[in-house]
């Protein structure tokens, strides 16, 4: 939880974790206030209602995202590592935000109209650029020709945002540790070359079956007959 002295910062924290550990109808702002240690006159400074903090939420993560994909993809030429970075960051952004990206992803359609374009828009910028990294792999040959843009992107972001139901910071594998499993299986079945990530367990192939001695023709029973 942020500093004491950092009002604000608390509240969004609080509201967070209870958005996400009961929904965001079931939480008053006075359950808010309370969880916070927020007395209701300093809450009411900070905050007018439960959909701006709903609304800051969800675009606190999303323009966080979105700046962080920036800066990976301007710092990355190759549209396959681009790919591999993508899923990265996703997976970093998920460990550090978790109680924010499920907000996000669980309660974004009780904003206000206004408020979720505003947010719809900033998810389309990372479609875009999702899709503008697909689309320059594919021009220049580091990925598969018969690739569809926008599933692609959907099952790379799909794959991503679904560690929020399931990631636990203290489990088995590290964000990181899932990130480069993700991205290696990814890449697998996108590059338009023959390669094998060395991070994907390969399954040995099982020994041929030995082969049967036939018998010749005249002295075997075809349909059933001599």
């Amino acid at each position: 939880m942020p500093p004491s002295g950092d009002v604000k910062a608390r509240i969004l924290d609080v509201a967070a974790r209870l958005f996400m550990e009961q929904g965001f109808a079931a939480t008053s702002v006075r359950e808010i206030g309370e969880r916070a240690g927020v007395g209701q006159s300093s809450l009411y400074h900070h905050v007018r209602s439960k959909g701006q903090l709903l609304f800051q939420l969800s675009h606190g993560f999303s323009s966080d995202l979105l700046e962080r994909l920036t800066a990976m993809a301007a710092s990355t030429p190759s549209p396959t590592e681009q790919l591999r970075g993508v899923v990265r960051v996703v997976l970093a952004v998920v460990e550090s935000h978790q109680a924010e990206v499920t907000v996000f992803l669980r309660e974004g359609h009780a904003l206000p109209e206004g408020p979720r374009q505003q947010i719809q828009k900033e998810r389309d910028q990372v479609d875009a650029m999702v899709d503008r990294m697909v689309s320059e792999g594919i021009a220049v040959g580091e990925l598969r020709p018969d690739l569809d843009v926008r599933l692609t992107r959907m099952a790379i972001l799909g794959m991503c945002n679904w560690t929020y139901q399931w990631f636990r910071p203290d489990g088995a594998k590290t964000s990181a540790e899932i990130a480069d499993y993700f991205a290696g299986l990814l890449l697998c079945g996108l590059s338009n070359v023959d390669r094998r990530d060395a991070t994907i367990p390969t399954i040995p192939t099982p020994p041929s079956a030995p082969e049967v001695e036939q018998e010749t023709a005249d002295s075997t029973e075809i349909d059933g007959q001599l």
